[in-house]
């Protein structure tokens, strides 16, 4: 199974997926992004936390990568 989850959040793109260990957990990545004029800023955070869930992984991404808008956006 695979899921992966882009969303549009006060003006960022937050792509959140699970990645699959070997030991069958998965790790809750998130990939920061939007447009600053001609270019992109991007900030990859690939491991926010180890769970044996794959939407459980993306809830958790999304809602860390929600929480670091907030605080980084001024």
């Amino acid at each position: 199974m695979s899921i992966h989850s882009a969303i549009r959040y006060r003006g960022f793109i937050l792509d959140c997926e699970p990645v699959r260990r070997n030991d069958s957990c998965y790790v809750a990545q998130v990939t920061i992004s939007r447009e600053e004029g001609q270019g992109l800023d991007e900030h990859v955070f690939p491991e926010l936390c180890v769970t044996d869930s794959a939407p459980v992984a993306v809830s958790y991404a999304k809602s860390w990568a929600r929480h670091w808008v907030d605080e980084h956006s001024h």
